[in-house]
């Protein structure tokens, strides 16, 4: 069953009669991500009728095709989802089912006392358990600032769960690139977050509970004294690496166009020419198939995002709204982890990804819609310490504060 085809096909005939919120899409980070798409549209047809990589043509149209879907989706959330409170519903769907698929793996990890690997749904984009384990990573910080936004206790105690529960079931993904990320995600997010004490201990508990039980191959995949440790593994991403930058180098404005990591080219390009494996890195990937123009115009979104991020957190903390706060930041951790362990994984193209990312452009433009123009914004951290007592548009305090908790705030306190 095509359960994608199912959804979209409803969904942008819906958008096209009902929706108008189109105007959203003319702004600076929407542009960009245009821009984006365009360009690797470029690249596919150059690549096509290159000589050099025709041998693939067939392999880039579809990715191509595959690639096109993700973005109009993405293109259609943002217009689509026009309300803080549609963006709420869209993230506890996503939580909700990654949930699921975290429920599901506790039996597993604790029959099998963690001697297998976890792996995501089969023909998915999150089948194999290096994917699974990014996602995983991905949704952490949603578990986590779910339980303190929503309202009802037992929807707060159900993501708490699901957020501890997650941390286990990140280790079991046997993902080296995974673990990495979970430790940054958690580590800035003990950083910046006035929950230290809880992230704390869970990130000590699920080390101990890793190193106590964890069977002896987990151990020795995951210990970094080893003296293997530049395994067949690590020597691969090495060699797929240096085999994008040296098609990069020759081709540095389009590269060789999408699925570019082939047999031919990797016998001119790679080092080692019969150690064949996928680009093993977001970065490397990107460079390789669109050249240095498709790599910077990807890394000027993600920049975008976080920035934009950034000053969502400053917007909340200058109107006293937690609510937003939280959800930036959500977003803001769910965009890191995806960052962080994509440099080991090939997933420039992870659908999941561009949907933080659009989530983020629509809580932008949810503030810029509530927000008159002529109230002042805070531009830096150092503004907001100087000023004692910021003087707030007329009953904006008091409306967010006799808010609810899951209306508490600027945006949906109305």
């Amino acid at each position: 069953m095509p359960w994608a085809l199912a959804v979209a096909i409803p969904t942008i005939a819906g958008a096209v009669i009902f929706t108008h919120g189109w105007y959203r899409l003319a702004t600076r980070e929407v542009a960009i991500l245009i821009a984006f798409w365009i360009w690797i549209t470029i690249t596919t047809v150059v690549s096509m009728h290159s000589s050099m990589f025709m041998h693939h043509a067939a392999d880039t149209w579809d990715r191509w095709t595959f690639v096109s879907k993700v973005l109009l989706m993405v293109l259609l959330t943002i217009a689509v989802v026009d309300s803080f409170e549609r963006l709420r519903i869209l993230v506890l769907v996503i939580a909700g089912c990654f949930g699921f698929f975290v429920a599901k793996t506790l039996p597993f990890l604790l029959l099998t006392s963690g001697q297998f690997r976890v792996f995501g749904p089969e023909n998915s984009m999150v089948a194999d358990n290096n994917d699974f384990g990014l996602a995983l990573n991905m949704t952490l910080p949603m578990f986590f600032f779910l339980a303190r936004t929503e309202s009802k206790p037992w929807v707060r105690y159900l993501f708490m769960g699901l957020f501890v529960a997650t941390i286990p079931a990140i280790f079991f993904t046997y993902s080296r690139g995974a673990l990495l990320g979970l430790v940054a995600v958690l580590g800035l997010m003990i950083l910046q977050v006035r929950q230290r004490v809880l992230l704390i201990g869970v990130l000590i508990l699920g080390s101990v509970v890793a190193l106590a039980f964890a069977p002896g191959e987990w151990k020795h995949r995951m210990d970094p004294t080893r003296s293997d440790q530049v395994d067949d593994s690590a020597k691969g991403r090495l060699n797929a690496w240096s085999f994008a930058w040296r098609l990069a180098s020759d081709y540095p404005i389009t590269g060789g166009g999408f699925a570019t990591f082939t047999v031919p080219l990797f016998m001119v390009y790679a080092p080692k020419a019969l150690d064949i494996h996928g680009p093993h890195s977001v970065y490397f990937q990107l460079l390789a198939e669109h050249g240095f123009i498709g790599l910077g115009l990807y890394l000027t979104m993600v920049v975008l995002a976080f920035r934009g991020a950034g000053q969502l957190i400053r917007h909340a903390r200058f109107y006293d709204d937690p609510i937003l706060a939280s959800y930036a930041n959500m977003l803001r951790f769910s965009m890191l982890g995806f960052v962080i362990s994509g440099t080991f994984l090939g997933r420039a193209y992870f659908d999941y990804f561009f949907t933080i990312v659009a989530c983020l452009f629509i809580l932008q433009n949810v503030v810029r819609e509530e927000v008159p123009e002529d109230e002042p914004e805070p531009h830096t951290d150092a503004e907001l310490e100087e000023e004692e007592d910021p003087s707030l548009p007329q009953g904006y305090q008091q409306k967010a504060m006799a808010a609810s908790p899951v209306e508490r705030g600027p945006l949906w306190g109305q």
